[in-house]
């Protein structure tokens, strides 16, 4: 579940709830009561843990996560046909 930001517009107090991604947004500001309206944040992540972390050979893709050339800046090659 998200965690949500909110500012309530009359006095400015912010706040954060972590609510299901399909609650309703919160209405009222809980420092003061009057209404609030929710930020726009970077929504949500995910931390991969484990083998599948990091990308394998298999899955890299030569021409856009690396050179085909095995240079560390881009090349004139083609990509290549793995």
């Amino acid at each position: 579940m998200p965690t949500y930001e909110y500012e309530c517009i009359m006095q400015g107090h912010r706040f954060e709830q972590f609510q299901g991604s399909n609650d309703a947004p919160v209405a009222t500001c809980p420092e003061c009561g009057g209404p609030v309206r929710r930020l726009l944040g970077t929504g949500t992540g995910f931390i991969m843990k484990g083998s599948d972390a990091s990308p394998s050979a298999s899955s890299i893709q030569c021409g856009r996560e690396q050179t085909c050339c095995g240079r560390t800046e881009r090349c004139d090659r083609p990509p290549c046909n793995h």
